[in-house]
């Protein structure tokens, strides 16, 4: 059975890649640094855009952030309609109500802001504007036609959203999470504000920051891994190391939040590339069964995932000990990787992480081993890890 599912991982993972070679990844224009929000809010009005709805929530709102940019859309000449119904984990029911007032109000472009949830409610609406019932673009490049102009600000450092094709939008009816993977999904231009950013909570921080360096670090050690992604991933790698620690202690560390706001920006780029491995593969499922933070999962499964990986896959964790400084040129592969894995617990230590998973029951083991190699068979994973393998994490995590 173990070689069966790792030949139909071989088969999955190989098919894919060759469309992934074959894929365009679209051009950006990135603004960064205090007070780049306005400008990007600037640059919508000057690339002809004049009737701009504003996707977000109802605490961004009342903490005034919208109104900031209504404010630069008006200067420019341009006009804003606001709608703030996004909630955590957005469902089909929010992007048809925001669909709906998108066309009400008959705006020409969509500009997100806020974490992920808000992101990926604007792109289910500009892509539906376009394309049709969101429920209809689940899946792998299911949307055709171009989507609707969409922008993002992003308003948490860990995501990735506004770097990335996929989008995660849950059934209203059944709560069951629906991707969508297009590189059409990719915002047209992306705000890296820091000031929109000094004010996020510690637990937020660590939690979205702890999302980026997984991203960061399953994109570098990944089979579909190359030169451009290893730029990518390794400076995320390396910038979060220095900077997260920082904003951790000190939330009003402007240098030190854009820093990590690019370091997302980077991990989500590599993404585009390369995939993601089986770090998300568990913690989807965590977030799924348990409503456990994605960031919060990611964190927890991550070091445990890595050990697997020194004694199987040891290279690309090796480079990475030397991007971040840990272990000596004159160690093995095997001992640098393992000084790079003990490197990122103590960095997660520091950011008053969990390290095992409460609402985890032993129990339910089985069933989150299922369905994680059920995932993990689309991931282009460094090592295949076996069941065995994937139970001794699981029970590591579990109480």
């Amino acid at each position: 059975m173990r070689f069966i599912n790792w030949l139909l991982h071989k088969c999955i993972v190989g098919l894919l890649g060759v469309v992934q070679k074959f894929l365009s990844v679209p051009t950006q224009t990135l603004f960064a640094g205090a007070g780049s929000s306005g400008q990007l809010a600037r640059h919508m009005v000057a690339m002809g855009h004049q009737r701009i709805l504003l996707v977000t929530d109802q605490i961004l709102v009342d903490l005034g952030m919208a109104e900031n940019i209504r404010k630069s859309v008006e200067e420019a000449g341009g006009e804003l309609f606001v709608y703030c119904g996004v909630l955590p984990d957005p469902t089909t029911a929010i992007v048809e109500e925001g669909l709906a007032y998108y066309r009400t109000q008959r705006c020409d472009s969509i500009l997100a802001l806020g974490g992920g949830s808000s992101i990926d409610a604007a792109k289910g609406i500009a892509a539906s504007a376009t394309n049709g019932p969101v429920q209809s673009l689940v899946g792998i490049l299911k949307i055709r036609q171009a989507l609707a102009p969409l922008y993002a600000i992003p308003t948490t450092s860990g995501t990735g959203s506004e770097a990335t094709f996929a989008a995660v939008i849950s059934d209203a009816e059944t709560h069951r999470k629906g991707f969508l993977a297009d590189m059409k999904l990719i915002p047209l231009g992306v705000a890296l504000d820091p000031l929109l950013l000094t004010g996020m909570p510690q637990g937020v921080t660590a939690a979205t920051g702890a999302d980026a360096l997984t991203h960061a670090i399953e994109t570098y050690i990944g089979r579909w891994s190359n030169d451009e992604v290893r730029r990518l991933s390794g400076t995320a790698t390396r910038l979060l190391f220095d900077h997260l620690p920082r904003v951790y202690r000190n939330g009003q560390d402007v240098q030190s939040r854009e820093a990590v706001s690019l370091a997302s920006y980077y991990a989500g780029q590599a993404i585009n590339h390369a995939s993601v491995g089986m770090v998300h593969a568990i913690a989807h499922q965590l977030g799924g069964l348990y409503g456990t933070p994605h960031g919060v999962a990611n964190a927890i499964v991550l070091p445990h995932v890595l050990d697997c990986y020194v004694e199987h896959s040891p290279e690309a964790l090796a480079e990475l000990a030397a991007v971040i400084g840990v272990g000596r040129s004159s160690q093995t592969d095997h001992e640098r990787a393992s000084a790079f894995v003990q490197a990122t617990r103590d960095l997660l230590a520091q950011l008053g992480l969990a390290t095992r998973l409460e609402s985890f029951p032993t129990s339910d083991i089985p069933a989150v081993a299922n369905d994680s190699m059920a995932e993990c068979r689309l991931y282009p994973v460094p090592h295949w890890v076996s069941r065995a393998e994937l139970k001794t994490i699981l029970d590591k995590i579990a109480v």
